[in-house]
């Protein structure tokens, strides 16, 4: 049913319980779990400051990448990992496409309603944008 799940995370997540479900139908269906997280280059105070705040933002990524990439091999679950720069809605609805997955499963997080009204949110946007299901925790 599925071969490649495309788990897209923020650089401040933790592979806690709620990410659960996602390693649960990995193990049942001996897909591959692709680790991902964008370095959001879109933000105001990114642009403005150049270089050293990218490589901090790449590192950030990476750190979770390799937070989440580990809890898949403790389940001996195949895992692939990925840090890229950009938007991240655009970037994660790329990287569905480019990769074939066929799953995107992200987490809803309560940034407020004002600002997720005025903003929108990243999961939002997947959810609008990709041609792919896109499970939500």
């Amino acid at each position: 049913m599925y071969e490649r799940i495309l788990l897209p995370v923020a650089e401040d997540a933790s592979p806690d319980e709620r990410y659960g479900p996602v390693y649960d139908l990995a193990k049942r269906t001996g897909a591959t779990v692709a680790v991902l997280s964008v370095a959001d280059t879109g933000r105001d105070s990114v642009t403005n400051l150049g270089g050293e705040v990218v490589d901090t933002l790449e590192r950030e990524a990476t750190d979770a990448v390799e937070r989440f990439a580990e809890h898949a091999r403790e389940r001996s679950i195949p895992v692939e990992t990925e840090v890229v720069q950009g938007v991240p809605h655009e970037k994660i609805v790329a990287y569905a496409d480019a990769r074939d997955v066929d799953l995107i499963v992200v987490r809803k997080r309560d940034r407020g309603r004002l600002r997720e009204a005025l903003l929108g949110s990243v999961t939002d946007r997947v959810i609008r944008l990709s041609e792919k299901p896109v499970l939500v925790l």
